[in-house]
């Protein structure tokens, strides 16, 4: 693409500024009429199990909803599952939550559409860690009841399940059968219109398919509930959405100019990088703010984590390299997003001789420490928890962007706070176990 002229780019905010303003302000009139912002999902139960029986209630044929089977036949078409049953015979499907299959696990969703076709749904919308072999327990349980099956794993930004949860070649293989399937289903709405999928990585999400069963249905209050929910996964899983009377304004401006059209298209391009490098340094604005008697650091680019400990701390030995008990916070593995801190200490299995004895009882003694957040399943973390707050940055970048050096903005003193409220939680107990 050729290269911008700097007096065009001026002359392009310089133009766009002034519309988006206009567009605020019809916004918030229509706010004031409409109250377009209230959501009444931000006041029901919203983590795994809620969402669980919101989608199970409309995939139920005789759900409260009344509109018998489609949804289900939506969905299923979506997915291009049961394709050999007929719609009718849809209407018989029997829908439950929490599954109890053998060795004590629970499928969040398994809709039985006969005895041969089985539809389950895995849902990890809160980023929940999977369990040792969970993903592999389910597939096989599918496999031994029923001669077609569907498994979807249904994840915050269409992230798959961990190595111990299922074998990469596993799903690769999947991927490609007809009678046994794996996808994975984002809840956020997906950039691509096809509905194809690569290695299981579904093209279209929870969000969609949502949108799907609010343009079928006639019936007035059930279109509310649906476009409510519809709204409500935007803004949790992608961040804000821009409103249509922004839409608008930036469309006609676009539209009126190829130039215009031109340097949308730089822009556009640009954007990743500028979102990526604003990320890194709101990140490394947080440990600058961290307490002084901490050793701190991150990633190489400051992207996915950022760690603390104290000196004095004495470290593990695992496979020849020294690791630390640390106080981290993390992003999950496709971009700086979806945030979660805790405390983070080598896997008592990873160490050996009087350093598996020192490790077994940290992960223990901070493991009672855990109560009010919620352990992890993953042994080495002990427990952690969510950054609810402001756990998704893709829509804070502007925020983050303007957020003072001195560490008095809203944002920063939250992540500092949060590690404030765990050091004082933890840290005499890692100190008596771990201090030199």
């Amino acid at each position: 693409m050729a290269l911008i002229p700097q007096r065009e780019l001026e002359r392009f905010f310089a133009e766009v500024g002034p519309r988006l303003e206009t567009a605020q302000t019809l916004d918030d009139e229509l706010d004031r009429q409409l109250a377009r912002r209230f959501n009444v999902f931000r006041y029901l139960r919203t983590d795994e199990m809620g969402l669980s029986r919101i989608i199970a209630d409309l995939l139920d044929p005789v759900g409260d909803h009344g509109q018998g089977a489609a949804f289900l036949k939506l969905l299923a078409g979506r997915l291009d599952f049961a394709k050999d049953v007929n719609p009718s015979d849809l209407s018989n499907a029997a829908v439950k939550t929490e599954r109890r299959i053998e060795g004590g696990r629970r499928i969040d969703i398994v809709v039985e559409i006969d005895s041969e076709h089985c539809l389950a749904i895995e849902n990890k919308s809160n980023s929940a860690p999977d369990q040792e072999r969970q993903v592999e327990d389910y597939l096989r349980w599918l496999k031994d009841e029923y001669s077609h099956s569907l498994l979807v794993y249904l994840s915050p930004t269409g992230n798959g399940p961990s190595e111990g949860s299922v074998a990469r070649e596993v799903i690769e293989d999947l991927a490609t059968r007809v009678t046994q399937r794996f996808v994975i289903m984002p809840c956020r709405p997906s950039e691509i219109s096809s509905d194809g999928s690569d290695n299981g990585h579904l093209t279209f999400s929870l969000v969609d398919w949502l949108a799907d069963c609010r343009r079928i249905c006639d019936v007035d209050r059930l279109r509310w509930y649906l476009r409510e929910a519809e709204t409500y996964c935007r803004q949790r899983y992608r961040g804000n959405v821009v409103t249509d009377s922004k839409k608008s304004a930036i469309g006609n401006f676009l539209r009126k100019d190829s130039n215009n059209l031109a340097t949308a298209m730089a822009i556009h391009e640009t954007w990743p990088e500028v979102a990526r490098q604003i990320k890194s340094e709101f990140l490394q604005l947080i440990l600058q703010h961290l307490p002084e008697d901490m050793i701190g650091y991150g990633d190489e680019r400051f992207e996915r984590y950022i760690c603390i400990y104290r000196k004095c701390w004495r470290p593990y030995v695992v496979d020849g390299q020294e690791a630390y008990t640390t106080i981290c916070m993390q992003a999950e593995s496709k971009g700086c997003t979806n945030w979660d801190i805790g405390i983070s200490s080598p896997d008592p299995s990873s160490v050996s001789g009087d350093d598996r004895e020192r490790s077994e009882r940290l992960h223990e003694e901070v493991g009672k420490l855990s109560k009010s957040f919620g352990k992890n399943q993953e042994s080495g973390w002990p427990w952690w928890e969510w950054c609810e707050k402001y756990r998704y940055w893709d829509s804070l970048i502007p925020q983050l962007h303007n957020e003072p050096v001195d560490g008095s903005g809203e944002i920063v003193r939250y992540f500092v706070g949060k590690f404030k409220e765990i050091s004082d939680r933890v840290i005499l107990t890692i100190n008596s176990i771990d201090g030199s």
